[in-house]
């Protein structure tokens, strides 16, 4: 049976498609849900590839329109169909990579592929199309309105397109995101003559919108009056409103609603609201004897027509608070209680996020912080928040881009929280580490005007690694096959920050890998690296050899540096070659050097020259002699 149902669901989808029937057709079987009296809802059924689960539900008005060639909104409710609230939620279009594949085919029982619908993906890529939309809170049972924005294909054909969504959610009591569903919503995508009205405003966001209480104070008065004001309501959009009517939430919980129920109805009908129009809703309302001093939110929900004669959309939900002065504050709090004796609302820093999330010296960057008022019944009103970064030598590390570093919030209200977002410009020459930065806080709370606190958070700042190689030296440059040459130069750091385990290793398929570790280089210092390379192989290309230096950060990081070294490897030279005859071969005998010229000849001179001395000597003797002999004569 549940096969059969399937096949008949995805034979009726493929034959909507076909036919082009008219928008208010689209998305075969769906079922009408009675959200409201006078105000029909549709809930489309779960597509076969979705998540076929009842956790959350996509309700439409009816089937979305959007415009080919131009920017379009995509209205949609998202409902909390559990029993527990959601404290966060968000909503978000597929990427046109998750289409591929889920849209285009689908088999029967029978194991035939049936196309069922036309799977192009409708939308422009930029940069805002797949951003998460927060829908924030939403109570159990309820549901939240969100408008999808996109630019829509100036080459689409007009027909139904299905719109991958993906929802996430985190419920009460849960850490993170704890579920994550994807839901499908056909789009009637349709040509429309240009217009000069303020229907193509780009600037504008929304077709429609609104915006409760701008500029205005917070109203109040005391528990035995009667509070009487007038709620600003503007509509934020470039269409007009038509058929505007605001409805007041009740409750009987005096801790939610201070107001006395006498009337039957504090619905409020306000006609057609133009864009960037503001009119004022107006209301009477006693307050109760018993309620307590506070802040209280007044939940309204804002239905309204986007053409004159349509149906009504899903409502807007918004809130708007009233101050109430009860017993007792009079009773309770003397004008000379001192600080210890008064109450006030405290704020705390909940999270926060730089982007980028690392931060180079001299670089600009978003910090994000999330305030929370954790007070469990305290409110807290015209809150200043003043970012003073951590300044160094009287300068701060951290400035402005727009030179305001101040941001005021108008109301937190017990548990809630509020983004803060700064720009900022870090300092280029700021040593590498994590710097502070104190927001202080001035703000009301009932029992106390211009409280004063002050909280920390500490934002790393990281330095850029630079070095460089002074002149690498090769001795020699050209080896021979088994032997080796020595390489040595000096790695210089350049930047701010500690090298870390600084190595370097030689590669090449004329050389044997050799590596030689140089340790830890502190900023402005010098490593030097002499290693001995050996060649293992002829070079077959240009006598390139591959350096690659190699160091880590404090977190242990490895970043490596590549370089080029010129070394050649030849063929060793043999020279017993047996093929050569040795024995018939005339060897030149090499000449001689004079000092061998002068070895081989001085001895015999010295031995020749030797002997002539005693010959003249013995001479000389004889004659002598000779002389004597002849004078004794005489």
């Amino acid at each position: 049976m549940r096969e059969r149902l399937k096949r008949i669901f995805i034979l009726f989808m493929a034959a909507a498609v076909l036919l082009g029937a008219a928008p208010s057709t689209a998305f075969t079987a769906l079922a009408d849900e009675k959200e409201t009296e006078n105000e029909d809802l549709e809930i489309p059924k779960v597509f076969h590839k979705d998540d076929d689960n009842e956790v959350v539900r996509i309700v439409i008005g009816k089937t979305p329109s959007i415009t080919i060639g131009k920017s379009s909104t995509i209205s949609i409710a998202v409902k909390n169909t559990t029993d527990t609230d959601w404290l966060e939620s968000e909503i978000w279009i597929a990427p046109e990579a998750d289409y591929q594949g889920y849209y285009d085919e689908i088999e029967d029982e029978d194991g035939e592929i049936i196309k069922t619908m036309n799977a192009t993906y409708p939308f422009e890529i930029t940069d805002s199309l797949n951003k998460h939309y927060k829908i924030g809170h939403i109570n159990a049972g309820a549901k939240k309105t969100v408008n999808l924005r996109v630019n829509v294909k100036k080459n689409l054909k007009e027909g139904y397109y299905p719109v991958k969504l993906y929802i996430s959610k985190r419920s009460r009591g849960e850490d993170g995101m704890s579920g994550e569903f994807q839901k499908t919503v056909m789009v009637w995508a349709e040509t429309k003559e240009a217009s000069s009205t303020s229907e193509s405003d780009e600037s504008s966001t929304e077709p429609i919108g609104f915006a409760l209480g701008e500029n205005q104070s917070t109203p109040q008065a005391n528990y035995n009056e009667v509070m009487n004001f007038n709620m600003n309501l503007r509509n934020t959009g470039y269409k007009t409103a038509y058929d505007v009517r605001v409805e007041m939430e009740l409750s009987e919980d005096i801790t939610k609603f201070p107001f006395e129920i006498n009337d039957g109805n504090y619905d409020r009908w306000m006609n057609n609201i133009n864009p960037d129009q503001t009119v004022e809703v107006p209301y009477s309302m006693a307050i109760r004897e018993e309620a307590k001093s506070g802040y209280y939110p007044i939940k309204f929900k804002i239905r309204y027509r986007e053409e004159e004669n349509g149906a009504f959309l899903t409502p807007v939900e918004d809130t708007f608070y009233v101050r109430v002065i009860g017993k007792d504050e009079e009773d309770e709090l003397s004008d000379d209680a001192g600080e210890n004796e008064r109450t006030k609302a405290r704020i705390i820093v909940d999270s926060f996020e730089t982007d980028p999330a690392r931060i180079l010296a001299g670089q600009d960057f978003t910090l994000k912080v999330k305030m929370k008022n954790a007070s469990s019944d305290i409110t807290a009103s015209n809150i200043l928040f003043t970012f003073e970064p951590e300044a160094v030598e009287n300068s701060p590390v951290f400035t402005t881009a727009n030179g305001s570093n101040s941001v005021v919030v108008n109301s937190l209200a017990p548990g809630a929280s509020e983004v803060l977002t700064m720009k900022f410009t870090s300092s280029p020459s700021a040593e590498q580490r994590a710097y502070n930065i104190t927001i202080t806080e001035q703000y009301d709370s009932p029992e106390f005007k211009n409280a004063k606190e002050t909280v920390k958070i500490a934002v790393a700042l990281k330095q850029e690694a630079r070095l460089n190689t002074g002149t690498i030296e090769v001795m020699p440059d050209s080896i021979e096959v088994g032997t080796e040459t020595n390489i040595m130069f000096p790695i210089n750091n350049t930047g701010k920050v500690t090298l870390y385990n600084v190595t370097a290793i030689f590669e090449a398929d004329s050389i044997q890998r050799a590596e030689s570790y140089v340790g830890n280089i502190k900023p402005g210092e010098s490593g030097n690296v002499d290693v001995m390379v050996a060649g293992a192989a002829p070079t077959m290309d240009e006598g390139k050899i591959r350096l690659t230096i190699t160091y880590e950060d404090e977190n242990g990081v490895v970043t490596p540096v590549e370089k080029e070294v010129q070394l050649f490897v030849t063929e060793p030279v043999i020279m017993d070659d047996p093929s050569m005859d040795v024995g018939n071969m005339d060897i030149p005998e090499p000449e001689p050097t004079k000092m061998e010229l002068l070895k081989k000849y001085a001895v015999p001179l010295g031995a020749a020259a030797a002997v002539l001395l005693i010959l003249v000597v013995v001479l000389i003797k004889r004659k002598k002699k000779k002389a004597g002999m002849d004078d004794e004569i005489l």
